[in-house]
């Protein structure tokens, strides 16, 4: 009787070991949880890398007939800058252009170096641009007044000032002094004088000044 009593003491004995190894195996192969799981598969995202802001560009020109328009316009292809146009508030006629003339309007404006023609093109904000493009026509040899009133109007400090102009003889030279007077505190550049929209000098010259759209 107590050989089968002790029998049985012994298989309830191996029983509730084997049980106890069982649990034992299922605990140990538990998942890992939640947040463990995402920190090893959630990739790092990269930092964002600093942008350097472009330049910002600005095309400013006079034409009284038009060809240096058309450069202005070639230029604002090329260099992907804003456009804006110095129109006069009293525009100019043909016989105010007849040079031959000498009592004719734009006769009068450069034999009087104080003149200022006014501009009746809206306002607007040059403050914003690093590089500023001013295009306009010789006459008598510089540029005309009207661009004095704009020179006059907008402060260019620290700003870099590209002249360019048209003409069928005349250079450019006193005039990109004449605007290095007017803005003493401007970065401004040797002046390009361009035959017309197709020249091939405009690229060339943009391209020197280390300016790219």
């Amino acid at each position: 009787m107590k050989k089968r009593i002790s029998m049985i003491m012994v298989i309830c004995l191996l029983l509730s070991l084997t049980a106890c190894g069982v649990n034992s195996g299922t605990n140990s192969n538990t998942e890992p949880s939640a947040t463990q799981s995402q920190a090893e598969t959630s990739p790092s995202e990269p930092a964002a890398e600093p942008t350097e802001e472009a330049a910002k560009m600005l095309v400013v020109y006079f034409s009284a007939t038009g060809n240096t328009k058309a450069v202005a316009e070639e230029i604002t292809r090329l260099t992907g800058a804003d456009l804006y146009e110095i129109v006069p508030a009293v525009p100019y006629t043909d016989e105010d252009l007849n040079y031959n003339n000498n009592e004719c309007r734009a006769n009068q404006e450069m034999n009087d170096a104080s003149a200022r023609p006014a501009i009746g093109s809206e306002a607007m904000d040059v403050s914003s641009y690093d590089t500023v493009f001013i295009g306009y026509p010789i006459w008598w040899g510089t540029m005309p007044r009207i661009i004095n009133t704009f020179l006059d109007t907008f402060d260019l400090s620290g700003k870099t000032v590209l002249p360019f102009c048209t003409s069928g003889s005349s250079g450019i030279t006193q005039s990109v002094s004449d605007i290095r007077a007017a803005e003493p505190d401007a970065d401004v550049r040797d002046g390009l004088r361009a035959s017309g929209a197709n020249d091939s000098s405009i690229e060339n010259w943009i391209a020197d000044n280390g300016i790219s759209e």
